[in-house]
């Protein structure tokens, strides 16, 4: 893809995320809240912004991914990673070693060897195959889900201002991934990584910002960011800056004025 293919298919995704948001959020009637009995317009575009925000991870950064990677030659799986019924015990076991080791001090897991032990206890249902699965919990599936050259690869898009108790969960989701996906094909390959699609404190890396340097979750092993994502999905280097321009552009174009001034004046 060139740069402006990807301009184009960033600038659509922004738009249509907008105009949805917008369109559901205009359906809606707002809630009171006790500041509105003090600063009722600020409260309320709070409320909104808030809203808006919330909403990056599942109406912008995901279909904007899927929609680039599609174009650079991936497929789109579009169905559930699904989890064995009852989760055979070696399994279990494996998981929650793997667990507590990574989130103590000094532990002999990393990415690579956790992969690989969930992968090796797995091997054992080639013989005796799990014939039973379902949907996981809330929380434990996968938002984009890709394939090409029979590697399969998930991801999940998350806030790029995590704390501890978001930084265990993303380590438990990947560690999940791995545990579902070769408790069904133990034979596959498979890729998992957190993603935070832009850095918040581009002065310096996103890792030095975060909580504990980003631990349990290992840095690129187990979590991209900003255009180790965007650059894989779209084949193209330098796509967060193309994400970027395109913003600038839509906001000096005015394509969404209309659809912003109603939502805030609806609101105020």
């Amino acid at each position: 893809m060139t740069e402006n293919d990807i301009k184009k298919i960033v600038r659509d995704t922004i738009v249509t995320s907008i105009q949805n948001f917008a369109k559901n959020s205009l359906k809606k009637k707002p809630k009171f809240q006790i500041l509105d009995l003090l600063i009722p317009k600020e409260r309320k575009i709070r409320s909104i912004v808030g809203g808006l925000e919330g909403s990056l991870g599942t109406t912008l950064w995901e279909p904007l991914g899927k929609a680039l990677a599609a174009q650079n030659g991936f497929n789109v799986i579009h169905q559930d990673l699904m989890c064995p019924s009852n989760m055979p015990a070696a399994l279990s076991n494996t998981v929650e070693s793997i667990k507590e080791d990574r989130n103590a001090e000094g532990g002999l897991y990393d990415a690579k060897s956790s992969h690989e032990a969930i992968k090796r206890v797995c091997q054992n249902y080639k013989i005796n195959p799990i014939d039973s699965f379902k949907k996981p919990k809330s929380g434990r599936g996968v938002d984009i889900w890709l394939e090409k050259d029979g590697v399969n690869y998930f991801f999940d898009t998350k806030t790029v201002q995590p704390n501890l108790s978001t930084l265990t969960g993303c380590l438990d989701q990947v560690i999940g991934w791995y545990s579902f996906y070769y408790s069904k094909h133990p034979e596959g390959t498979a890729i998992g990584r957190i993603v935070f699609p832009y850095n918040p404190t581009p002065e310096k890396s996103f890792w030095k910002g975060v909580i504990g340097g980003g631990k349990p979750l290992e840095p690129f092993e187990e979590a991209w960011v900003e255009d180790e994502f965007w650059d894989f999905c779209s084949g193209h280097e330098g796509t967060y800056s193309i994400i970027k321009k395109a913003f600038h552009e839509i906001r000096e174009s005015g394509e969404l004025k209309e659809v912003l001034d109603e939502l805030l004046a609806d609101n105020l």
